[in-house]
Order: C-alpha cells, then sequence, then structure tokens
C-alpha cells in the first residue's frame, strides 16, 4: 500500500539519488525496517525503467518493459562482472569501511574480517545474511559468493622447511560470525540486532 509516509520515504531516496548520496540512502532502507520491502522494490523499478533517465510518453507499455529487463540484465551482469569480492564491493558502492560498518551496525574489526575472507559463510543465519545482502542492494547468493572470493591468497613462510610448508599455509583465522561478534567491542544493542533473531 502507497501510504503517505512510503511516498515520503521515496521522494526522499529520489533526493538523495540526485544528490548522490549514498549514505542517506542506505540510511532510509536501514531506518524504516517496515516500509523496506516496499521500498526496495521502487527502487529496483527505478532501475529497472532507466532511473533518471526520461521515458517517452508515446512509448508503449511493451517497448518500456522490454527496456527495463534490458536494463535490469546489464545491471545484473556489469555488477557481477565488475566485482569478485566484498572489498571491491564496498569500493564499488564509494564507501569506507567505518561507512560501512556504521550502516552495518558492526565495527570496522568485524568487518575487516569480513573483507578478509576470515568469517565463515555458513556460521551465518538467513536473517543475517539477508541484512547483509540488503545493505549492499545485491542478492544473498551474490553476498555469499563475493564472501567465498575474498579469500586472501595463501601465503607460505619462506623460513620454514619445505615439509613444514606443505601442512602449515598461513592464511586468516577462520571464525564463525558469532565468535567475530564476541571478539568485538560491539555495543550490547548491536549484538542483540545481529544475534537475536
Amino acid at each position: 500500500m502507497n501510504t503517505p509516509e512510503l511516498q515520503q520515504l521515496k521522494m526522499k531516496w529520489l533526493a538523495a539519488k540526485e544528490a548522490g548520496d549514498v549514505q542517506t540512502q542506505l540510511g532510509l532502507l536501514r531506518d524504516h525496517p517496515g516500509e523496506q520491502a516496499a521500498l526496495i522494490d521502487f527502487i529496483a523499478a527505478y532501475y529497472a525503467t532507466g532511473g533518471a533517465e526520461t521515458i517517452p510518453q508515446d512509448m508503449s507499455l511493451l517497448d518500456i518493459t522490454m527496456r527495463a529487463c534490458q536494463s535490469a540484465l546489464e545491471r545484473v551482469f556489469e555488477e557481477r562482472a565488475a566485482v569478485a569480492t566484498l572489498g571491491e564491493l564496498r569500493k564499488s558502492r564509494n564507501m569506507s569501511k567505518v561507512d560501512v560498518a556504521k550502516g552495518l551496525r558492526l565495527t570496522v574489526d568485524v568487518w575487516n574480517k569480513f573483507e578478509g575472507g576470515a568469517i565463515e559463510l555458513i556460521s551465518l543465519s538467513q536473517r543475517q545474511l539477508e541484512r547483509l545482502a540488503q545493505f549492499f542492494q545485491v542478492s544473498i547468493d551474490q553476498f555469499g559468493s563475493l564472501l567465498d572470493n575474498s579469500q586472501p591468497a595463501v601465503t607460505l613462510n619462506r623460513r620454514q622447511t619445505r615439509t613444514a610448508a606443505n601442512s602449515e599455509q598461513q592464511g586468516p583465522e577462520k571464525q564463525s560470525f558469532a565468535e567475530a561478534i564476541a571478539r568485538s567491542t560491539m555495543s550490547r544493542a548491536d549484538r542483540q540486532f545481529w544475534l537475536d533473531e
């Protein structure tokens, strides 16, 4: 239902989009969980129909639909080709690690663990994955793939013997999301936000 509050949120989102204010755009989604689904549908329709690009009034509905479909396909495949890791996704959104941490109600050290591939994908609940994916406006599957791809290159300690090097490759210490939160300096409210289902 298109309530007056939802209409206001849509207008605020459009104003933030025109101003290039990504933080306000993400804040509107985060701060209004009751209208989040409807706002996401609006944003998807905005991009699917060409965004700020004007549509001629005499254009047929079929032409508009085909154009929206083509635009959506280009965005999906361009996005997948353009970014391979969570760090690249963050950079493609012109966000700093601090911006992401604040927007997600995490600490920078926890977000660093995501980008460094230390958080195990299997440790994330469906709800946690949804929150992370929604923040970046990507699918859950895409976020999971980016997390998997965020594994840093395995390095060897050159001082080790060949046998030790083969058995002990160095990489990030793997941990669950809950462990990362427990070791962080997050506030109690932010911990509950992520851990309470």
